[in-house]
């Protein structure tokens, strides 16, 4: 199947409004961290930098153990469903040969099965003008582990097309698939037999948008990739707290569940979302009022960006994404009569602590001018402490090779190590604000190369960490 030239776009016209908001976010955040050097206000600044952080960290904490839906729960519902959820699997994937075959045997290695064997699954692949035969390799691979009758390739080419993940999906809408669920996943992506069944259990529970757990491979092998394994972690812990409490939780790129229906609903994906997984969450939250469960048993694993210019320019673009995303649908999901004042005021403060980062940059800019550091040493310190909470907290579902819990000295090293890790965050933001509101052209998307290197405790017959 192929996708023409319909839809396409250049990417180049960023509203005026947003360009004005972005620089006025950065301004207005320098500003206020620059007030940090006088003497009297320098005192408030950071006491109420760490009291709002501390406010909102300790609560989310608290809530990720009660979520709405349990693994036990979630297992429950689906042993008691007269009809099991059907999934469409769908992958958008450009140049991705060496990978996808992996990944095709994992879906084919699903037990989420008829009693007679019969797939609750289909998997379709966008082929994303790929030079390297990778929609050839899908075909090869589904019929070597047998899923050859429920595969599909769709062939994306055209001259001036968008670049990046939600353009590709975007040329297999909701009406192409066949599943009741579609489950996204990325090229690299590798799921263990009982990934599909675990899932099916929120579904069944009542959930109608759900996002699996990220894990990083290989996260053993350095400290950078060790580092994003655990700001997952921290990450998935902030939003299985957001959804306990009420607020508007969000999907990851990586393990994106919506029902097909209401993916329709929302008028599919959008091809020029330049994050498509907060873009989703935002207009499920502002149209239908629905919130992004967790699924902290169903995971996804991927492999780590693998230098520090490759994580620059993808923290560049999820920043960047994210204000647009506040800009475009963020008056929708404030206003929205669909949602409880809890989701809409937890949307307004995950949106606000963005301008955070702005706040330092001004500080920092103080400290050139009157010399003045212990406000912004405070701040700083605000910031990357309630990082460090949030991640020890979190950290109390890692386990070790053997199955045991991590111990305190392992927690606390691996806690401090996510925090300094998240500092990036305060230059990454100020420069994705200033990258939005002055950019002639379109956006350019930078492709992470994937090298299809197996995990720890993964091996050619499917088994991963999880089930070692």
């Amino acid at each position: 199947m192929t996708e023409g030239a319909q839809g396409r776009g250049d990417g180049s016209a960023t509203p005026t409004a947003w360009r004005a908001a972005a620089l006025a976010i950065l301004a207005g955040g320098a500003a206020v961290g620059f007030l940090a050097s006088h003497r009297k206000v320098g005192r408030v600044v950071p006491l109420v930098t760490a009291g709002v952080a501390l406010g909102c960290a300790v609560p989310v904490a608290l809530a990720t153990r009660r979520p709405p839906i349990g693994p036990d729960s979630a297992a429950e519902a689906l042993a008691g469903a007269a009809s099991p959820p059907t999934f469409t699997v769908l992958v958008g994937a450009r140049d991705e040969a060496n990978v996808l075959p992996a990944l095709v045997r994992d879906v084919g290695r699903q037990d989420h099965r008829s009693p007679s064997g019969e797939p609750y699954f289909e998997l379709i692949v966008v082929d994303d003008r790929s030079v390297d035969g990778s929609g050839e390799a899908v075909m090869a691979a589904a019929r070597a582990c047998g899923i050859e009758n429920v595969t599909r390739v769709i062939r994306r080419e055209g001259d001036g097309l968008r670049d990046g993940k939600g353009a590709a999906l975007a040329a297999a809408q909701p009406e192409v698939c066949r599943g009741e669920v579609i489950l996204v996943l990325d090229a690299d992506a590798r799921i263990e037999p009982f990934f599909l069944r675990r899932a099916a259990g929120y579904f069944a529970a009542g959930a109608n948008a759900v996002t699996a757990r990220r894990r990083i491979m290989n996260s053993e092998s350095g400290w950078l990739a060790g580092a994003q394994a655990d700001e997952q972690t921290l990450d998935g812990e902030l939003n299985r707290g957001r959804w306990a409490m009420g607020g508007c939780s969000e999907f990851r790129g990586d393990g994106i569940m919506v029902r097909r229906e209401l993916l329709s609903a929302v008028g599919g994906w959008r091809a020029a979302a330049l994050t498509e997984d907060i873009d989703l969450s935002s207009r499920l939250a502002a149209v239908t009022g629905e919130r992004v469960a967790w699924a902290i048993d169903a995971e996804v694993w991927e492999e780590p960006v693998r230098d520090l210019l490759g994580l620059w320019h993808q923290r560049l673009r999820w920043a960047e994404g994210a204000f647009r995303r506040a800009f475009e649908h963020g008056p929708a999901v404030i206003s929205s009569r669909r949602l409880s004042v809890t989701s809409r005021l937890d949307f307004a403060i995950y949106v606000g602590q963005m301008a955070v980062p702005t706040v330092v940059a001004g500080a920092a800019a103080s400290v050139a001018v009157t010399g003045r550091k212990r406000p912004l040493i405070a701040i700083i310190a605000g910031y990357l402490g309630v990082s460090a909470v949030l991640g020890w907290d979190s950290l109390r579902w890692e386990r070790r090779p053997d199955g045991r819990p991590l111990g305190n000295g392992e927690r606390l090293c691996r806690a401090f190590r996510v925090s300094l890790f998240n500092g990036l965050w305060l230059l990454v933001v100020p420069r994705a604000l200033l990258n939005l509101g002055t950019r002639c052209g379109p956006i350019r998307y930078e492709k992470m190369e994937h090298d299809g290197a197996l995990g720890p405790g993964w091996d050619e017959a499917g088994k991963g960490p999880a089930g070692s």
